[in-house]
């Protein structure tokens, strides 16, 4: 897929799911198009980057290996992302990846996910977690910490604090998703 018919598709893709599944399935077969993509999401995200997120979410899902030739980009535009409707992805993709590197046997994964992108991606969902965004991110993000947390020693003690401090002022999907992960950690929430 070249710049401008990704432009064409980004611009023309609208929440309906299935203009998003066509063009992930375009994706797919041309998988030579997610550095193109890539710098839509990070370059352009309130025009339609943030489409550019929807599409990379649906088409990792498929394959979460197409991602791992393209980390370094991948990790270093994190950090720019601002608009709700680019993190919420790409906190899901960073989940999908934590989740999939420290519970399966995939030697790709395990092979290619760095342990500088795995710090990197520690950081940017402490600030997703902590940052004046949705719950979306928040979940996605506490569940990544989670899975990082068991290369990363200072992870767990940091998210439960995170956790237990937020516990009691979040929505109910805050709380829902802070309960599974304070469980996971051997804690319960405190919930005056």
């Amino acid at each position: 897929m070249d710049r401008k018919g990704l432009r064409e598709c980004l611009t023309l893709m609208n929440q309906m799911q299935e203009e998003r599944l066509q063009a992930a399935s375009t994706l797919l077969k041309d998988p030579e198009g997610i550095p193109l993509l890539l710098e839509f999401i990070f370059d352009d995200e309130k025009k339609n980057g943030f489409k550019g997120g929807w599409l990379l979410d649906l088409v990792l899902q498929k394959d979460l290996g197409l991602i791992l030739p393209h980390l370094d980009p991948f990790i270093k535009g994190l950090p720019k992302l601002t608009h709700e409707s680019a993190i919420r992805p790409m906190a899901k993709i960073c989940e999908a990846l934590s989740v999939a590197y420290y519970n399966s046997e995939d030697i790709i994964v395990r092979s290619h996910l760095k342990q500088h992108h795995r710090r990197a991606m520690a950081e940017i969902c402490f600030d997703w977690l902590i940052g004046d965004h949705k719950v979306a991110p928040k979940a996605y993000s506490m569940i990544a910490l989670y899975e990082l947390g068991k290369e990363f020693d200072w992870v767990h003690p940091e998210l439960a604090l995170v956790l237990e401090r937020n516990y009691r002022d979040g929505s109910s999907g805050y709380k829902a998703r802070a309960r599974k992960v304070l469980d996971r950690l051997g804690q319960k929430p405190n919930k005056e």
